[in-house]
C-alpha cells in the first residue's frame, strides 16, 4: 500500500478529518489531501505523521508495526491519535475485543469466543436477533471467569461497559467491607424515595440543597425525603452541613460521592437479571470465587 493510501486509511480509522490531521501537524488540510492523492510529505514530517496517527514510520510504508516490548507506549500513542472525545470509547473497543480472542492456559487454547460470529462491539445491547427474545430488553453480556480473575463486559455501543478484576494475592473478599456496612447501604437504598432522590441528584449540578428542594425536584414526599436522606447519610452516600440564614440555620444536603453511583447501578442491574442475555460466557475457574473463612469478616 502506497504512503498516501496508508495515511488516508489510518486517518479515517481514527475519525480524523483532513483538516484535523493537518492542524495537529501544523499544515493545511489541503496538504494532507495532497499526500493522500499521491504527493509525498517532506521527510522531516514523517515522524510527526507517524506519532499523530499512533504508528511507526515502518507502518506508514506498509511494513510490520513496532514490536510488543513497549506496549504501554504503543497504546498511549495509538489512543493519542484519536480526538479527545473518542479516546475512551476506543480504549473500550480494544478491551472489548479481548472477549472474542482465544484464551490460553498452559499453552492450550480454551475457546475462540465469538470471533466467528460478529465483530465487537455491536451496535446495541438489546438485539433480539442474538438473544432470540423479540420483546426482551435484557442486556447482551459477556463474561469470562478464570482462576486468574474475572472479566465482565457489555460489548455494545449503546451501553459500553468493561470490568477487569485480576484476583489479588489475598483474594477478592479480603477487600470487601464488613457485612454490616453492606446491610446499612442496602437498607438505606430500600427506604421509600431513596433511589428517586439519588437519580434526581445525580442528574443535577453537584451542589448543596435543602430537603424541601430535594423533595420537590424528586417528587418524593418531604417526610420520606427526610427519612431517606438520614439513612443515606449513615452509609456515606449523602453528606450534610448547615447554612446560616437570616432567620435560622438550615440543613442542606449533597452527594458524598460522584463517581460510584453509575457503576453501582449498572452492576446491580447485571446482578438482578437472569442468564438469558449471556451471549458469550466462559468459565474455567476451578476454585471458589471467595476463599474459605471470608463469609463474615467485618472491618
Amino acid at each position: 500500500m502506497e504512503l498516501g493510501n496508508t495515511i488516508a486509511k489510518l486517518r479515517r480509522e481514527r475519525g480524523l478529518t483532513q483538516e484535523q490531521l493537518g492542524k495537529a501537524l501544523c499544515v493545511s488540510g489541503q496538504a494532507v489531501s495532497k499526500w493522500e492523492k499521491g504527493g509525498t510529505p517532506d521527510a522531516e514530517m514523517l515522524p510527526a505523521i507517524a506519532d499523530r496517527l499512533g504508528v511507526t514510520i515502518d507502518t506508514l510504508f506498509g511494513r510490520a508495526n513496532e514490536p510488543a516490548e513497549d506496549m504501554p507506549g504503543t497504546l498511549l500513542r495509538y489512543l493519542g491519535a484519536f480526538p479527545k472525545e473518542k479516546r475512551m470509547f476506543e480504549l473500550f473497543r480494544l478491551l472489548c475485543a479481548t472477549i472474542q480472542r482465544p484464551y490460553y492456559v498452559d499453552g492450550e487454547i480454551l475457546g475462540d469466543l465469538m470471533d466467528a460470529l460478529f465483530r465487537l462491539p455491536v451496535k446495541t445491547c438489546y438485539s433480539s436477533d442474538i438473544v432470540n427474545h423479540t420483546d426482551s430488553t435484557l442486556w447482551l453480556r459477556a463474561c469470562t471467569v478464570l482462576d486468574e480473575g474475572i472479566q465482565l463486559g457489555i460489548p455494545a455501543e449503546d451501553c459500553p461497559m468493561f470490568l477487569l478484576l485480576p484476583e489479588p494475592e489475598g483474594g477478592y473478599a479480603s477487600n470487601f467491607a464488613g457485612n454490616e456496612a453492606y446491610r446499612s447501604l442496602f437498607s438505606a437504598l430500600a427506604q421509600p424515595g431513596s433511589l428517586e432522590i439519588l437519580r434526581t441528584l445525580y442528574a443535577q449540578k453537584y451542589s448543596y440543597r435543602s430537603a424541601k428542594a430535594i423533595a420537590k425536584a424528586s417528587g418524593v414526599p418531604l417526610e420520606d425525603t427526610e427519612r431517606a436522606l438520614s439513612a443515606l447519610i449513615t452509609c456515606h452516600v449523602i453528606k450534610k452541613t448547615e447554612v446560616e440564614l437570616e432567620d435560622a440555620p438550615v440543613q442542606v444536603f449533597m452527594l458524598d460521592k460522584q463517581e460510584s453511583f453509575v457503576p453501582f447501578m449498572l452492576l446491580s442491574r447485571w446482578l438482578c437479571e437472569g442468564e438469558d442475555a449471556y451471549f458469550c460466557s466462559w468459565c474455567d475457574r476451578k476454585i471458589p470465587l471467595l476463599r474459605e473463612g471470608t463469609a463474615d469478616e467485618s472491618k
